[in-house]
């Protein structure tokens, strides 16, 4: 070992000044696989040497698998996470489901402003009123009665079974409906002058919707 003091010395440093200055690309053009097998086949009579080959390539196949690492481009995590859906969402439950289904049994049902009776007419609120307590749900008689009462609902965060509300003829809340999903609400209309189903996103329901209460868990 001693006869191959002085040449093991210099190839050593050889070897760490250029894993340390050649470039990465560069570096990356020769595998240390391929370079530790060259060096043990070309030197297959001496095992001391081979014992430094291995040395040598373990040493490279550090410096380059570290470098490669370096060189990799960067994962972006913003990339892995889905955009939101800008969509109103959806939620159901049973007792949603249930207020909808009463609802529907009322569409074409006419529109008269103040009527309580379905054979004559309902207006909007007397139609909410009449579908809560068909489901258990006592709630008071006008809009704003009702808009003053029960959970506030941010409108992203609506639920299907949810009133909606809305000021029309006068200031405060005048008009309501039940959430159906999808941006839709049910509702006995004026303007349709009957039960029927609207979207949240016509302009007219969007330039006075107010908020919207929940009275369900």
């Amino acid at each position: 070992m001693k006869t191959y003091r002085i040449p093991i010395t210099l190839i050593l440093l050889v070897t760490l000044c250029v894993t340390l200055i050649m470039p990465t690309t560069a570096a990356m053009a020769a595998s240390p696989l391929d370079v530790l097998s060259q060096t043990m086949s070309s030197n297959s009579n001496n095992s001391s040497f081979n014992l430094l080959n291995v040395l040598i390539g373990m040493l490279l196949g550090n410096v380059l698998g570290k470098n490669n690492i370096s060189s990799s481009p960067a994962i972006n995590i913003k990339n892995l996470i889905p955009d939101p859906v800008n969509n109103t969402p959806s939620v159901s439950s049973d007792k949603g489901n249930a207020l909808i289904a009463t609802a529907k049994t009322y569409l074409g049902v006419p529109y008269v402003f103040g009527g309580e009776s379905v054979t004559t007419g309902l207006d909007c609120s007397s139609f909410t009123q009449l579908v809560m307590k068909e489901n258990g749900i006592t709630l008071p008689r006008t809009a704003a009665e009702q808009y003053a009462i029960g959970t506030a609902v941010d409108k992203a965060n609506l639920q299907i079974g949810d009133l909606v509300f809305f000021t029309t003829y006068k200031p405060g809340a005048s008009h309501v409906g039940f959430y159906m999903g999808n941006n839709q609400f049910i509702h006995d209309s004026s303007v349709a002058k009957q039960v029927t189903i609207s979207s949240l996103t016509d302009t007219y329901y969007t330039e006075h919707y107010i908020g919207a209460r929940r009275y369900i868990n």
